[in-house]
């Protein structure tokens, strides 16, 4: 049955309570109350100044319709537009477009354009005030040094004629160059403004570009159409519309450059042949023209005429295969040059479809690469792919053009075998008319060939004239009425939920680095050991160095004296009711002891009991200090048998039944003396005399004397403070209990503060202080000095 009951009470120690309460959860926090309404005022304040320094930033939209080459125009205008731009016509990608729109040369080129690299600032209280296009001063730099990118340039506007550079007391004019540690600039009036003090701030252009690209956003809202939103944020709502406006100008002229490129090379070619032909044609009609005159000759026989007409068919066959050879060489040549400056050949007199496909795809290659050159890095992924599709295209076109020249030659040799034959059949045609069918054969050939290369530069001219540029701008920019950042009531609402987090964090940190006994609960829970009574704080008093009253007066009617009457009713509960040596001890020193000793023997010697307190602690004694008694001799007397007892008990003073038996002066072996026998003789006499024996032994947790001293007596009062017994000595409590080392174990909850942190009372604690008149008074001039300091006065 014994064995039973052991295992039961393991089991309880085993066992552990973990019931969350939310109401003791929540008043914890209210201990620190004070935290809140502070750092809500802070969140607050610093989210003020914020919002008053923050500029405010503005957004600018825009839209661009690109002419995609898979979502292009049908029907008879789409007809007569691909006409005109068959051979100069660029098509185009949006996603291409995306990626240009967005690329760093062209922003640099925006910056360069509107001179955006220099920034005009000034002060308007705590805000900077932008003065983009309103600065009073207007700085035109030829030099800017390192030091100028990193430290602002200051302009004080003295009068309309001088003003000064940063804090220096030298007046300068404008219009003149400047050289200081900036560079060298010259500084000329702006617009007239309020500001006389202007901060300029220098910034390299690809830093700024980057910058700048950072801030826009180009989107396709709908991948089924071709148009482009162009998004740019910036604290100035006109520089915004500027850099949209300017950056689809520089888009626009870059496009149109690449797409005339072709056209124009095409036309110097034709002028260059349309040259060498006309040159030629009137060579040959002077021939024509000097031959007639010297021979006569004005008309030609019908037979001559006929075979003049055939001659005159063949050699025009021969021609066009000579001229086809030679625009052949030309394109072969144009591909071997290609890169270097070289004129883009014609291709109308090229029959061929596969070539002037691959001559076509090779220019529009060659465009496509001389733009992204522009614009992109030479390790660029996309450049590196053109590279080698204009490689394969220049392979293919040579081996065509080799095929094709092939051809032509067999061709030619026909040609000329048909001449030999038709030049035979023309020896018998008089001298004469045959020379002068020959130069007629040579001035047809040349009146040919230059009016079709006149067709053709004719074609060419009007198709340059009519290129127009394959975008579209659909809505000039248009910004925010309201700025989108900051978010005033974003930034309010963060403040207010930072002035409630930051206090719960601070609160929750301050309870996870204390690790010293705050509730009642984690003594329960811990030691296993029922908490006969608990002593609230006290008050200090002027007369106290300690900070605590060692003795409470019979009549007081104070909280803490009724928690001592309280504890002295409690002591009945004791074992069986009949414990009457009660040992007080602790874990650590300043728990307690002594105060709570005194304190309670006091309160029974009111109640009409004999009381004796024993100092027991023979190692830092502190009973007669708080007693006022002297020390010269006590229980160290009598436990080496210097006297008996009842020579060294004195009256406290206190109560004519309270009585106390110092520990005398401090002996070098207060263990042996503890353990040498004397002392159980002792206390057997002194039950017979006294009802009460309370002993201040030393604490527990750092000698041995309170374990010699507990085999001797009938009850041991643990002391735990509040707020300053360590939770880990709460582990030895248990284990005592566990072990019944000390016989009827209980805890004395000491020093405990009924503030809101602690929960809602226990006992005579907790919210049931009001009743007494001592408190009620304490609590009452506290709560009007509270008030008096939150309305201010003093």
């Amino acid at each position: 049955m014994k064995d039973n009951s052991n295992k039961i009470s393991e089991d309880l120690f085993d066992s552990t309570e973990s019931d969350f309460n939310l109401k003791e959860y929540v008043f914890r926090y209210l201990r620190y109350w004070f935290l809140f309404p502070i750092f809500l005022f802070l969140a607050l304040t610093i989210a003020f100044f914020y919002l008053q320094i923050k500029q405010p930033v503005y957004s600018t939209k825009t839209s661009l319709l690109i002419k995609d080459e898979k979502k292009g125009i049908s029907g008879s205008q789409g007809d007569i537009l691909s006409e005109l731009s068959t051979q100069f016509g660029g098509n185009k990608l949006v996603e291409n477009e995306l990626e240009i729109i967005k690329s760093q040369t062209l922003m640099e080129q925006v910056i360069k354009e509107l001179t955006l690299d220099t920034d005009y600032t000034s002060k308007n209280g705590l805000r900077t005030v932008n003065l983009y296009k309103t600065s009073p001063v207007q700085i035109r730099a030829e030099v800017v040094t390192d030091f100028g990118y990193q430290e602002p340039l200051v302009i004080h506007m003295v009068d309309s004629t001088q003003f000064r550079f940063n804090d220096e007391d030298r007046l300068f004019k404008f219009n003149q160059r400047f050289t200081n540690a900036w560079g060298a600039f010259v500084v000329t009036k702006g617009k007239p403004s309020e500001y006389n003090e202007v901060k300029i701030h220098f910034t390299d252009v690809k830093n700024l570009a980057e910058e700048m690209l950072s801030r826009l956003s180009v989107e396709q809202p709908n991948l089924k159409s071709t148009v482009l939103e162009l998004t740019y944020e910036d604290t100035d709502v006109q520089r915004s519309k500027d850099v949209l406006n300017k950056l689809l100008d520089v888009y626009v002229q870059s496009s149109l450059s690449d797409k005339n490129s072709e056209a124009s090379n095409t036309l110097k070619f034709i002028e260059n042949r349309l040259g060498l032909i006309t040159g030629e044609l009137g060579d040959v009609e002077r021939d024509v023209e000097s031959y007639k005159t010297s021979q006569g000759i004005t008309d030609i026989s019908s037979e001559s005429q006929l075979f003049l007409e055939n001659i005159k068919e063949n050699d025009s066959k021969l021609n066009e295969v000579n001229t086809k050879i030679s625009i052949l060489e030309s394109v072969d040549s144009y591909i071997q040059n290609s890169g270097e400056g070289a004129v883009a050949p014609a291709t109308y007199m090229i029959d061929d479809p596969v070539l002037v496909s691959l001559l076509t795809k090779f220019n529009e290659l060659e465009l496509q690469r001389e733009r992204y050159a522009r614009t992109t890095s030479a390790n660029n992924p996309l450049l590196q792919t053109i590279n080698t599709q204009l490689e394969g295209t220049r392979q293919s076109i040579r081996e065509n053009v080799q095929n094709l020249k092939r051809g032509m030659a067999v061709t030619k040799r026909n040609l000329e075998g048909i001449n030999s034959r038709f030049s035979a059949g023309l020896r018998g045609i008089p001298k004469k008319e045959r020379e002068f069918v020959g130069i007629k054969r040579q001035q047809s050939i040349k009146e040919e060939l230059y009016l079709y290369l006149l067709q053709k530069r004719e074609e060419t001219a009007l198709a340059y004239a009519s290129t127009v540029t394959d975008s579209r701008l659909i809505d000039a920019p248009i910004s925010t009425f309201k700025p989108i950042k900051p978010k005033a009531a974003f930034i309010w609402l963060g403040a207010g939920a930072a002035g409630i987090i930051i206090p719960i964090l601070l609160i929750n940190l301050l309870f996870m680095l204390n690790n010293t006994v705050q509730r009642r609960e984690e003594i329960e829970r811990v030691t296993h050991s029922s908490i006969l009574g608990e002593i609230g704080q006290m008050k200090g008093s002027a007369n106290s160095p300690a900070g605590e009253e060692p003795i409470i007066k019979m009549t007081s009617r104070s909280a803490v004296a009724e928690q001592f009457r309280a504890l002295r009713t409690n002591l009945q509960y004791l074992g069986d009711g009949s414990c009457r040596v009660i040992m007080f001890t602790s874990s650590i020193g300043g728990e307690g002891k002594s105060f709570v000793s005194i304190n309670l023997a006091a309160s029974l010697a009111y109640s009409d009991k004999r009381v004796l307190l024993i100092g027991l602690d023979l190692r830092k004694p502190t009973l007669h200090e708080r007693l006022q008694l002297p020390n010269k001799t006590g229980a160290s007397n009598c436990l080496i048998g210097q006297g008996h007892y009842q020579d060294f008990i004195q009256s406290t003073g206190i109560h004519p039944k309270f009585d106390v038996l110092t520990s005398g002066p401090i002996p070098p072996n207060p263990s042996e003396l503890l353990s040498n026998g004397k002392l159980p003789v002792m206390l057997a006499d002194l039950r017979h005399e006294y009802d009460y024996i309370l002993i201040d032994s030393p604490p527990y947790g750092l000698v041995t004397d309170s374990a010699l001293i507990a085999e001797h007596v009938d009850a041991t009062l643990y002391l735990v403070r509040f707020n300053y017994t360590i939770l880990d000595h709460l582990k030895r409590i248990g284990e005592l209990q566990k072990a019944r080392r000390f016989s009827n174990l209980s805890v004395v909850f000491n020093g405990v503060n009924y503030g809101a942190g602690y929960g809602y009372g226990y006992g005579y604690g907790g919210y049931g202080y009001g009743y007494y008149s001592e408190d009620g008074d304490t609590k009452t001039k506290n709560v009007n000095s509270m008030l008096k300091k939150l309305v201010g006065k003093s």
